[in-house]
Formats: C-alpha cells, sequence, structure tokens
C-alpha cells in the first residue's frame, strides 16, 4: 500500500527560515514539538515562582521598585552627561536614528541645565586598531620595567 497520508503531511516543511547563511527548514511535527516545549517552558517557570518566589505587589515591592527607577535616573544621568546613553551603550549604536538622537539631545541639555556643567567626558583612544608590526614596536619603546611587567603577565610562568 505505501505509506500513511498523516506521515506525508507530517513531514512537510512549514517554512524555511533563512538567517544569514543558514537555512532552518521545520517540518510539521517540529513545529508542534516546539510548541509543546515553550507550553512546557512557560508553565514550569510559572509553576517554580508560584512555589518558590510568592512574588506579591506589597509595600516593600513598591519601595524597591522606587529606589530601582531612582538609580537607573542617576545612572543615566550620568551617561548623558557624557554625551551616551545606556540605551545606546548596550545596543552598540554608532549613529544613532534621527528620532532618537533629537530626543537624547533634548535630555542632555536639560540635564545640563539642571545640573549647571557643560564639561563632555572625551571619548577613549582606543578605537585604533593596531597589526603585530605596530605594536611590537611599541613593546621595543617601552621602559625594561614596564615590558618585564607586560611579559610576566602575558607569559605563563
Amino acid at each position: 500500500m505505501g505509506r500513511f497520508p498523516v506521515f506525508e503531511l507530517l513531514n512537510k516543511t512549514v517554512k524555511t527560515i533563512k538567517i544569514g547563511n543558514l537555512n532552518f527548514e521545520a517540518t510539521y511535527w517540529e513545529a508542534v514539538i516546539i510548541v509543546l516545549l515553550l507550553f512546557f517552558l512557560v508553565f514550569t517557570l510559572a509553576r517554580m515562582r508560584f512555589l518558590y518566589v510568592h512574588w506579591s505587589l506589597g509595600r516593600h515591592a513598591f519601595a524597591m521598585l522606587f529606589w530601582g527607577i531612582v538609580l537607573t535616573i542617576i545612572v543615566e544621568g550620568f551617561f548623558m552627561l557624557s554625551g551616551r546613553t545606556l540605551f545606546t551603550e548596550i545596543l552598540g549604536m554608532k549613529k544613532v536614528p534621527k528620532p532618537f538622537s533629537t530626543i537624547l539631545d533634548i535630555g542632555r541639555s536639560k540635564m545640563v541645565n539642571v545640573l549647571g556643567d557643560e564639561y563632555k567626558v572625551p571619548d577613549t583612544g582606543a578605537e585604533s586598531k593596531l597589526n603585530s608590526d605596530e605594536m611590537y614596536s611599541l613593546y621595543k619603546i617601552m621602559d625594561p620595567e614596564e615590558s618585564q611587567k607586560l611579559r610576566e603577565t602575558i607569559c605563563l610562568p
């Protein structure tokens, strides 16, 4: 007779997903198993939260939320004074899109007005990449004491 039509349906490809140079071809049975495993993951995490954490939004939770917001504002303020933000540092954006840069500039100018400080932290010079010849020439012009410390740091004992 041949194969069962159910098995043929389960082995068909749902969709081919291309990420970079990788192609993922998921069949129907793999998709069902992934959905089932995700359900069990969410169910397990919810059960663990219920059994072990017993979170509630009481007086202590609101106090910690308040101090977390205050600490976030302080840290973000220091980043804004330096010309960067936590948002752009985490995402690693070199050129921020225009709407975001406008909002960041407005926030920085208001922060400068409030604090009265216009000093901007200079960028580090660590962006240049040296090749091995340039690094060796820098090593040769180091003081003997510094080169000994570098050698002890890098070389295994």
